[in-house]
């Protein structure tokens, strides 16, 4: 698998530098960062297993990053640790209100902060609870992997997949695969499945040939149709 990765948010200087170094030390790769929009950015680009962020930054509060993190499906599931100089029960329970998962108050041990950030990034990672030659899928975190690299998939392309997973050897037809994926929402239609199991294929590269269409009723997980296609 590939290194894992952290976002770091923080406006002084010496701790974003030590903090960085405690990581890149463990083996951790680190994208580090001054201001929440310069987090933002990065995290526009790249993907990361977990994000540390300071609550008090110059142009929006760790609060606030945290919210639009969440907010956003391709950053929603990245667990968030709050670094802070404040140890109000308040301030934590704000912070766990906006969806972080852990609070740890400076003057901190880097050891006990590297620490709780792999055991964040294991137990966000999950087990593999499917494995096929190069692909990796934790239906818990909803990591997918393909070839030691992350592949990011939409909240409804991951239940299609996580349905075809559970469904296997069976077929399952459209309509339930629209019920499993869209729920509720009128205006999908069986048409909707089929541009979203393509997209899906897609982006799983050579993997996306274990999708078997079973032509008139609906899909099929089916390794051995793997790099032979329908």
């Amino acid at each position: 698998m590939e290194e894992p990765s952290v976002l770091v948010t923080e406006d002084d200087a010496d701790i974003l530098e030590l903090i960085t170094y405690s990581l890149e030390a463990e083996g951790f790769k680190v994208f580090g960062a001054k201001t929440g929009h310069d987090a933002l950015s990065i995290l526009s680009d790249e993907s990361v297993d977990l994000a540390l962020l300071d609550v008090m930054l110059p142009d929006m509060s760790g609060t606030e990053l945290c919210r639009r993190m969440k907010k956003d499906e391709r950053m929603e599931r990245v667990p968030v640790i709050f670094l802070t100089a404040r140890d109000e029960e308040s301030d934590k329970l704000a912070g766990f209100k906006v969806g972080a998962e852990d609070y740890v108050t400076k003057p901190f041990s880097p050891r006990e902060l590297t620490a709780r950030v792999r055991a964040l990034i294991r137990r966000a990672r999950g087990g593999e609870d499917y494995s096929f030659q190069g692909l990796r899928i934790a239906l818990d975190s909803h990591r997918v992997d393909v070839d030691s690299k992350r592949v990011h998939l939409s909240p409804r392309e991951f239940s299609l997949l996580k349905a075809l997973l559970e469904a296997k050897p069976k077929t399952v037809d459209r309509s339930t695969l629209l019920e499993r994926a869209w729920g509720m929402d009128a205006k999908a239609g069986l048409r909707s499945v089929d541009v979203a199991v393509t997209r899906l294929r897609e982006k799983l590269m050579t993997y996306g040939s274990c999708i078997r269409t079973v032509t008139g009723f609906g899909y099929q997980w089916d390794p051995e149709g793997f790099s032979i296609g329908d």
